[in-house]
């Protein structure tokens, strides 16, 4: 019993932490800020300007958001861990997607034959 409570706990911490994520993500993508920039920055007219050797960084948060992108992915890849879709009966897609492999199937001269000797076809 102890171990299927600290389970729950540990998938509704990842559950937790991937919306948390996913919400951050949305937020560094709006307010695009380099935020060590007070380290070795000086103060001019327009704020602090961060020093040439941030430069990096600089262009991976606010040039290129490549930062906000992977915690992005990381989120979603956590919650969709976490959270799988559930598989119902009867649910159209499978269907769909059967009578998909089997147009291509017949597009491709693939026959089926029936057996007179039973589901298997054994003689």
């Amino acid at each position: 019993m102890g171990k299927l409570i600290w389970h729950q706990w540990g998938r509704l911490l990842a559950i937790t932490s991937g919306v948390y994520m996913l919400w951050a993500s949305f937020w560094a993508f709006l307010f695009r800020k380099f935020f060590w920039d007070m380290i070795g920055g000086t103060l001019g007219p327009a704020g602090l300007i961060p020093e040439k050797n941030t430069q990096p960084l600089v262009n991976l948060v606010v040039n290129i958001p490549l930062l906000q992108i992977f915690t992005l992915l990381l989120s979603i890849f956590t919650l969709v861990l976490e959270l799988p879709l559930p598989f119902t009966v009867d649910c159209a897609i499978y269907y769909v997607i059967t009578s998909g492999v089997y147009a291509v199937a017949m597009s491709k001269g693939e026959m089926m034959t029936i057996s007179l000797n039973g589901p298997a076809g054994d003689v």
